[in-house]
């Protein structure tokens, strides 16, 4: 087995990601292909949530081991970042936000963050893209 050889849903991740950095909207692109690979857009947007969180984490990682003065407006910050997780992943998790699954995805990331740093990062705006 070839190992320098991306699987399928990665390559299609990341030819939606680009199309999203392109165009500068946050739409899910190529949906049969997003269908077939993940069985539906919200399993999708959860992989999406999954590249995201883990970036999000490492860096958070980072951010806690340096003590920031201003440790709310460095989280919240990072939080929006939008290159975390890749250019276009973070667009595409706010712009679907009301995904029920992503939503709950997205709430339970918020929760551990305020229990484990002590800032409320807010929700983002429930503005549905197409």
């Amino acid at each position: 087995m070839e190992t320098d050889v991306m699987s399928p849903k990665f390559l299609l991740v990341r030819e939606v990601l680009a199309e999203v950095a392109r165009t500068g909207r946050p739409e899910i692109t190529r949906r049969d292909d997003v269908v077939a690979a993940f069985g539906g857009a919200e399993a999708f947007l959860l992989a999406l949530h999954h590249r995201w969180r883990t970036a999000f984490f490492a860096r958070l990682d980072a951010l806690l081991e340096d003590s920031p003065a201003d440790l709310d407006a460095r989280v919240a910050q990072l939080w929006a970042d939008p290159s975390t997780g890749g250019r276009g992943v973070r667009a595409l998790l706010d712009a679907h936000a009301d995904v029920p699954a992503l939503a709950a995805a997205q709430a339970a990331e918020r929760e551990l963050v305020r229990r484990t740093t002590g800032v409320t990062v807010p929700s983002a705006p429930r503005s549905r893209a197409a």
